[in-house]
């Protein structure tokens, strides 16, 4: 899918190549909003995109691969978006902040365990809408609409 806007990219993990998912997660798991980039941009490109589906206050959690200053203040003053990463967290929130973390690592394990081997889309549409229908089952599951 080269042709389609996969490329190269590196994360924590190592390299790969294709395409980055961003998921906004709700405190509880459910997923909020999505956005797929091609694996060489930046993540912190679709945080402004993820904040604009969130209320005005909102406090925001992001790794480490969402933080830079000028991102936290921008969003501040355009969206009233608190973004939060572990180095702004002060040690009497840092339990909260890993919770918080942890519930969203736990949202992206659930989602690859479940349907990561099944997806073989051509086309970049193909995909897009084969994820955000695997998403849409999960949540549905998560909120106990349909069972597993």
């Amino acid at each position: 899918m080269r042709d389609e806007g996969a490329y190269f990219g590196k994360t924590s993990k190592g390299w790969f190549f294709g395409f980055k998912r961003h998921l906004l997660v709700s405190e509880s798991g459910l997923i909020v909003n999505a956005i797929l980039t091609p694996g060489n941009w930046d993540d912190r490109e679709a945080v402004t995109a993820l904040a604009q589906s969130v209320a005005s206050g909102s406090v925001c959690v992001g790794d480490r691969g969402y933080r830079r200053p000028s991102l936290q203040d921008e969003l501040l003053e355009e969206d009233g978006v608190l973004l939060l990463t572990r180095a702004e967290a002060g040690e009497e929130h840092q339990a909260l902040l890993c919770s918080v973390r942890e519930r969203v690592e736990t949202t992206f394990s659930q989602l690859w365990s479940r349907f990561a081997t099944r997806v073989f889309s051509r086309s970049w549409q193909g995909l897009w809408t084969a994820l955000k229908l695997k998403m849409l089952d999960y949540s549905l599951c998560h909120a106990g609409i349909i069972s597993a």
